[in-house]
């Protein structure tokens, strides 16, 4: 069995995957235009209305601890 040159494997690893994105940019009919919608609302959003979460106790955050600035060494023992 004969040996292939590597610069003919060379060409064919990046012939392939050249070949697969010109492909596919022939196969698309191009992009897409962005849907806008007629009316614009500041403050809403497209999805499903979102619903009332009941207030909950365990929301509250702890206070937060004391500030501890004791780390110098400075002091006399």
């Amino acid at each position: 069995m004969r040996s292939v040159p590597k610069a003919v494997l060379l060409i064919a690893a990046m012939a392939l995957p050249i070949a697969a994105v010109l492909v596919s940019f022939a196969l698309t009919d191009g992009p897409r235009t962005p849907e806008v919608p007629a009316t614009v609302q500041i403050g809403s959003s497209p999805g499903p209305a979102p619903t009332a979460a009941p207030p909950s106790s365990a929301a509250e955050l702890p206070p937060p601890a004391p500030d501890d600035d004791d780390d110098d060494d400075d002091h006399d023992d």
